[in-house]
């Protein structure tokens, strides 16, 4: 057996990988920010944006027969009209321009944001213009704001609806904003939203195991901003979420988001950067992205950059300096794996990939074009759970890389059916792991999977079931072990080519929607010709 073989096996046997949290008894404590018993700086105000739409854009650059300006700031998003989708051009390969023109009634948010000096709390004004997209008409629009369940707060003030002033309501723990309506909405109408912000970032790992924090000078904005729930056949998306799981799913949506922050602070953003000035020790800098689920940002003064090219896709590797070996490694792994899923299923839509390294009680976690891994994974002399760190790495990676197409492209409901993205973000490892290595490799991966079940004697429990109906250790026994041990199985009941090609037009079909389990039922059905009724009973169905 080769090595590689072997720590396949042993890694997937030991670990819980990616999405799923978990404790690393091996983490060494690092010591508090020295902020963390300072008072909380009050950031500067960001002038509040009116709500109605913006004009036409004036040009960033001026023209030859004008006086040059010195500008202080980016473009502001406020200067880009709702239906310019120009900006988002420049982060779609060009085969996925397309979508510019589509995607009709998804929602567009611009934001302004200001990281303060020591940066424990961001100020912003947002905006965004909600299309309602429902069968039905709506009296109310109901925005989450996740800062308050993991250990920081977020407030929401000078609300506007298309020109009037509105309260808000709070409820789930302050995680649920509804905001009623000057009139109701009808289905295919649209209205713009605006209201300015402040979060307060806990300075440590309290928040949601490190993925939103302040700490040893990292900053990690995971949900850090109010943002749309979701709508779905029960209604607005409201429940205060199980946090061994996933905590929210979106429609895709467009973002235009210019942040000012300290020049020294590398900003790391999902999408791209569009424009960018520096000016008295502040840098003003704005990012486009869209089609996507949510925008997620990291900043640190600590990281340096390695980057490589893969076709039109801009791959970039940030770690700290003492780890850059790392972060070059790291790209080996990243370029495999999107070479591996792009074959297999559709093109990684955008322009630019980034993997960024993190202090966080997790070993990853998916975002749109970018994904965070655990800081320690970077250094090629630390061993966890007996395994060297890099091989543990290239596990993380590539399970994190099929979350773009398994909840980025293809969204689902993370809470309520974990298992269409997880359990297929285990798949598609076992395919990198094929892909790479071969077919020893991919069967010991898959050994995994074994294990994790066998953790709870082989319950059939459901795969189908709530991040929260989950008890104890079963959330990843069933959905990270029993999950992809169906895919397999179903993959035998189709047939290998078949189910390929299924799976192919599953992508194609619900690229940038929201598919359920039934969706996926009756897609395969169509593919087979057969009746999947029997093996879904066995093994998703609650």
């Amino acid at each position: 057996m080769s090595r590689k073989v072997l720590v396949v096996s042993m890694l997937t046997l030991m670990l819980l990988v990616a999405c799923q949290l978990i404790t690393l008894p091996l983490l060494t404590p690092k010591a508090s920010p020295t902020i963390e018993n300072s008072p909380i700086p009050k950031a500067s105000p960001v002038p509040s944006a009116s709500p109605s739409p913006s004009p036409e854009p004036s040009p960033t650059v001026p023209p030859p027969s004008q006086t040059p300006v010195e500008r202080h700031e980016a473009l502001s998003p406020f200067s880009i009209g709702w239906d310019d989708r120009q900006p988002f051009a420049s982060g779609l390969i060009d085969s996925q321009q397309v979508v510019l023109g589509q995607l009709e009634g998804a929602s567009i948010y611009h934001m302004d944001l200001f990281i303060a000096d020591e940066p424990v709390q961001i100020s912003g004004t947002l905006e965004v213009r909600y299309t309602n997209q429902e069968h039905e008409p709506l009296d109310e629009v109901d925005f989450r704001l996740y800062p308050n369940l993991f250990g920081g707060e977020a407030s929401v003030e000078n609300v506007v609806v298309e020109g009037t002033r509105v309260e808000p309501g709070l409820e789930g723990l302050g995680s649920v904003m509804r905001l009623p309506l000057p009139e109701s909405i009808q289905p295919g109408d649209q209205i713009v939203i605006g209201f300015d912000f402040i979060v307060d970032i806990p300075a440590n790992m309290s928040g949601n195991y490190g993925l939103f924090s302040y700490f040893d000078g990292v900053l990690a904005l995971n949900e850090f901003y109010p943002v749309v729930a979701t709508y779905d056949d029960q209604g607005w998306s409201r429940e205060v979420p199980s946090l061994q799981g996933d905590v929210s799913y979106y429609d895709a949506s467009f973002y235009l988001v210019r942040v000012s922050a300290p020049a020294s602070l590398v900003l790391v953003t999902s999408g791209v950067e569009v424009d960018r000035v520096i000016h008295e020790g502040r840098q003003s800098v704005t990012f486009a992205a869209g089609p996507i689920r949510n925008f997620y940002m990291v900043g640190s003064e600590r990281y340096v950059i390695e980057s490589s090219t893969l076709g039109e896709i801009r791959v970039n590797s940030y770690a700290y300096q003492e780890y850059e070996r790392g972060a070059e490694q790291s790209l080996i792994y990243i370029e495999g794996a999107l070479r591996s899923f792009s074959d297999r299923f559709a093109p990684y839509p955008y322009t630019e990939f980034d993997v960024v390294s993190i202090p966080m009680y997790a070993l990853g976690m998916e975002y749109p074009g970018i994904v965070a891994i655990f800081d320690d994974l970077y250094d090629p002399g630390k061993i966890l759970y007996g395994m060297e760190a890099w091989d543990l790495m290239e596990n993380v990676i590539a399970h994190e890389v099929g979350h773009q197409w398994f909840y980025n492209l293809v969204g689902s409901d993370q809470i309520n059916e974990p298992w269409l993205d997880e359990a297929f973000a285990q798949f598609l490892t076992s395919l990198y792991y094929l892909d790479i290595y071969g077919p020893d490799a991919d069967w010991n991966y898959r050994q995994g999977w074994e294990g994790r079940w066998n953790s709870v004697g082989r319950a059939d429990i459901p795969i189908g079931m709530p991040v929260a109906d989950y008890e104890g250790g079963e959330y990843s026994a069933i959905v990270y072990g029993r999950g992809p041990i169906f895919v397999k199985a179903l993959q035998a009941e189709m047939g290998e080519q078949i189910f390929a090609d299924f799976l192919c037009d599953y992508v194609e079909t619900y690229a940038w929607a929201l598919a359920t389990t039934e969706d996926f039922r009756q897609l395969a059905e169509a593919h087979c010709g057969c009746d999947l009724s029997a093996l879904f009973e066995a093994w998703v169905y609650p």
